[in-house]
């Protein structure tokens, strides 16, 4: 055990006290060190000590400093600059694999500093931000876990204005103000909220025309952004002016400039939540219970009392889930700054980037970066034997350890503002693949850049350049001048380890822990795209019905010979969307989780699922009608499929009688298991899409058609149609990102370890250059000095691989195949493809410089001997 005070500590008080106390507070310190010990254990003396040592940190006991003039620095950094410059030229190759590897790896960081300043620059325009608060549900279900929501019911805000203090505004919002907007017979499509007049007075929104405070008071008032507007009219200039939604007149009476890109709010349009309260098809949004689509904001005084506001939140939701069975719903609140990036609460008002992405694009750059660092201190104590004369000399005739490790920072520095050069280049390559890497970049993010971003670029680069120099410069400014004239390529840090096979080995550690990732992360996207759903969807066509009627598009399509079959639903299965409700017997009190989905009469004949029991749904019966899955019969006791035909269950409030029973299938993803499932008959407007099935020897002809017949049935909306198999792919987006990412991080991490494997090489070939041709005059074989150049940066290799593999397999298994059900198994090849692709590449860069060496000829090398 260490009993000595920490000695860093130490050095600091040496360092900054004038010597006159020096001794005195020293002897002190230590004394009452060693009575802390005694008295309350080497920890917490320690401790002691530290904070002792930064309270003696003042004016009074400070060395005067003597303070080197502005000239004699700029001729110091002139000299170290021009040195520096000198080195560079002098060592071609080393100075262009330290700055391309450098440059590969700030690429990422440019990526990651951008992403960053502008993900954290979301709602900072508003003037008061800081005192911008939402208010979110946590809502219980029976006995399962509670679930966050962005969301809360419309009555929240009104409770909260009416009863709450320190409230200095609240405004409601709700979601469902989307479809068309009509002028004359010109029909066009938005998106928008209904909310009301305190909306504009909280968020500073800029307004063109109009007047922000009275906007939204009366009914049928909308507002309208500037982009929306011009698409109407043409001009901004729009106030009077009266727009029809589903037989309703608006009234423009305020127009918004651009929005902000940088905001959680995505609308073209507001219209006045006034015009919902008097309406009786509308009056139950405005229950406690309707949470789904709408929101609740608040502004709070200035210095309100958030322990007494939480209180009254509390009470409210007490007394509404007095009202209530079967759920229970708590109120939280949550600061405007903490809404994006945010924490995977559902029902966010809009795309919102989880945390989550963004401190895993922190941590995979910093990987990346200190991996170049790692080669850039590796290639520079390589170097080092190269210089030793140099810093040798500097320090006898009267250089100090401060102005050695200056010349090595200023080095340094200036390789990586040189590697930004190259970097901003490579970040403008890559910048377009990084935005269409998932769902939320591409939805929230552009990557553009600012002055602020321009400044973190450089100071990023002036710390990459420090952060890589500082080893090295700390090496050379601790050694004696005639150690380092002896050379610092053998030189050794625990256990007789040399430093550069401990730095390469890292590199390479990373490298192959990358390419078994990508390897892993690919085969498990391929199996999800492939998986077997137990029903099919090949040549299945799904359109958007788009609010038009399902029986006339179907009467459209079915004069098309090359549909096979048209079948309506709800939404699409497998692809992560999900319905349920409770399901009982009539006569028993239990119920049963089932999930279910709204489909049309011929939805299973059309995607092949497997009857094994009775019939399709048909419309020819008026009793309500489910089929369900094999699970379904195994839940509810039944022996057998044939059981179950003609039973009449409780579901989704109404009874409806059994007809048919199919196969088990995934109608979840590889992320789920398999659970009770019915397909139930729809009611009105509860089809959203048209699946068609298509057996055609020309598609794109087919396609056309499709089209035509579409253009005669809705004249305002284009088609907007997909394949099953397209929107498969797109549920897995996130693996498919996954995948990408870490495959650029996989190409970044191995071309620096090779960059450094080759320096590496080089330099190991040139320092031995005597010694081989010694060997080879001798009798040598070239496999054996091939062999005798590589075997030591082999086992590194092969080390590597035994660490990074296994790291690699937990990091898949706790990161991207945490939450799967379904699984590849991981085999030998699974683990050994990347990993082999990385040891080939690698064995032939050594290999390359090891045959080079053995093959020169022996007189050029002792010529001079």
């Amino acid at each position: 055990m260490n009993n000595r005070p920490p000695k860093y500590f130490t050095r600091l008080l040496a360092w900054f006290c004038h010597d006159d106390f020096y001794e005195e507070l020293q002897g002190d310190l230590e004394e009452k060190f060693y009575s802390n010990i005694q008295q309350y254990g080497q920890r917490k003396a320690r401790t002691q000590y530290r904070l002792e040592v930064l309270k003696l940190l003042r004016p009074s006991v400070a060395k005067k400093f003597r303070v080197q003039t502005q000239n004699n620095n700029i001729a110091m950094f002139k000299n170290y600059t021009l040195v520096a410059f000198r080195n560079l030229s002098r060592n071609r190759l080393f100075s262009a694999i330290n700055i391309f590897g450098l440059a590969m790896s700030m690429a990422v960081g440019l990526l990651a500093i951008a992403f960053v300043n502008e993900i954290y620059s979301f709602d900072q325009f508003h003037e008061n931000k800081g005192r911008i608060y939402r208010i979110n549900n946590v809502r219980t279900f029976l006995d399962s876990a509670p679930q966050a929501y962005a969301s809360t019911s419309l009555l929240t805000a009104d409770r909260i204005r009416a009863e709450v203090p320190g409230v200095e505004r609240v405004s409601g919002m709700f979601k469902g103000f989307s479809g068309d907007l009509a002028t004359g017979e010109n029909n066009y499509s938005f998106q928008g909220y209904y909310t009301d007049e305190e909306f504009l007075r909280i968020f500073s929104f800029p307004v063109l025309q109009g007047d922000p405070k009275s906007a939204l008071k009366e009914p049928y008032s909308i507002v309208l952004t500037q982009t929306l507007a011009e698409k109407i009219y043409g001009s901004t200039d729009v106030l009077g002016q009266t727009l029809e939604r589903n037989g309703k007149e608006y009234t423009i009476t305020a127009v918004l400039k651009e929005l902000p890109k940088n905001t959680h709010f995505h609308f073209e349009a507001l219209a006045s939540l006034s015009s919902l309260r008097n309406n009786e098809q509308t009056t139950y949004l405005f229950n406690w219970s309707t949470m789904w689509s709408s929101y609740a904001y608040v502004l709070m005084q200035e210095n309100a009392n958030m322990s007494a506001f939480e209180q009254s939140l509390n009470q409210i939701a007490s007394q509404e889930n007095a009202k209530m069975e079967q759920q229970s719903i708590a109120l939280t609140y949550e600061r405007l700054n903490d809404i994006f990036p945010g924490d995977g609460k559902y029902n966010q008002v809009w795309t919102v980037v989880p945390k989550s992405n963004v401190n895993s694009m922190i941590i995979l750059a910093l990987i990346v970066i200190v991996s170049a660092c790692f080669n850039y201190a590796n290639l520079s104590i390589a170097r080092s034997l190269k210089r030793a004369k140099e810093i040798g000399v500097r320090k006898v005739v009267g250089a100090k350890k401060s102005q050695v490790f200056t010349q090595f920072i200023t080095e340094s520095v200036l390789v990586s503002l040189l590697a930004l050069v190259l970097a901003f280049f490579l970040f403008r390559l890559i910048r377009p693949e990084f935005l269409s890497l998932n769902y939320y970049i591409s939805r929230t993010t552009t990557l553009e850049l600012t002055t602020t971003t321009y400044i973190c670029f450089v100071l990023f680069a002036i710390f990459i350049g420090f952060l890589a120099g500082t080893t090295p410069a700390l090496i050379m400014t601790r050694l004696k001048p005639v150690t380092i004239i002896k050379g610092v390529s053998n030189m050794k840090i625990g256990g007789g380890i040399n430093i550069r096979k401990v730095l390469i080995g890292i590199q390479f550690i990373l490298s192959i822990g990358f390419a078994v990732l990508v390897s892993l992360a690919y085969k498990q996207y391929q199996y999800a795209l492939n998986f077997d759903l137990g029903y099919n969807t090949e040549a299945i066509l799904n359109v958007e019905l788009q609010g038009n009627d399902y029986e006339i598009v179907k009467a459209a399509f079915s004069q098309i010979p090359e549909i096979e079959s048209i079948s309506g639903s709800a939404f699409l299965l497998s692809t992560g969307s999900t319905n349920s409700d409770y399901a009982k017997l009539p006569e028993a009190s239990d119920s049963v989780v089932v999930y279910s989905m709204r489909v049309t009469e011929s939805y299973t004949s059309t995607l092949g699922h497997q009857l094994v029991a009775g019939r399709e749904i048909t419309s020819q019966l008026k009793t309500k009608q489910m089929i369900v899955n094999e699970q379904f019969v195994e839940k509810f006791g039944f022996k057998n499929p044939e059981e179950i035909i003609g039973k009449t269950f409780y579901y989704y409030n109404d009874h409806r009688m059994v007809v048919g029973v199919i196969k088990d299938f995934h109608y979840g993803t590889i992320y789920n298991d398999i659970q009770p499932f019915a397909f139930i008959q729809p009611e009105e407007n509860q089809l959203y899409l048209t699946n068609l099935k298509l057996k055609s020897a020309d598609l794109p002809a087919t396609l056309e058609k499709i089209d035509d017949a579409w253009s005669e049935i809705d004249t305002h909306h284009e088609l907007q149609a997909s394949f099953y198999s397209e929107d498969i792919e797109r549920t897995y987006q996130t693996l498919s990102s996954s995948m990408k990412t870490y495959g650029l991080l996989a190409i970044i991490a191995i071309g620096i370890s090779l960059l450094g494997l080759l320096g590496m090489a080089v330099y190991t070939a040139e320092s031995k250059i005597k010694e081989l041709t010694i060997r080879k005059v001798l009798g040598a074989g070239f496999y054996h000095l091939v062999a005798l150049l590589s075997r030591s940066y082999i086992w590194i290799l092969v080390i590597a691989s035994a660490i990074g593999i296994p790291i690699a397999v937990y990091i898949f298994k706790t990161t991207i195949a945490n939450n799967i059900q379904y699984t590849i198994s991981i085999g030998f090849w699974e683990l050994a493809g990347g990993a082999l692709m990385v040891l080939t590449v690698a064995i032939l860069t050594i290999g390359s410089q090891a045959t080079k060496a053995a093959l020169t000829n022996p007189a050029e090398n002792l010529r001079n001997e």
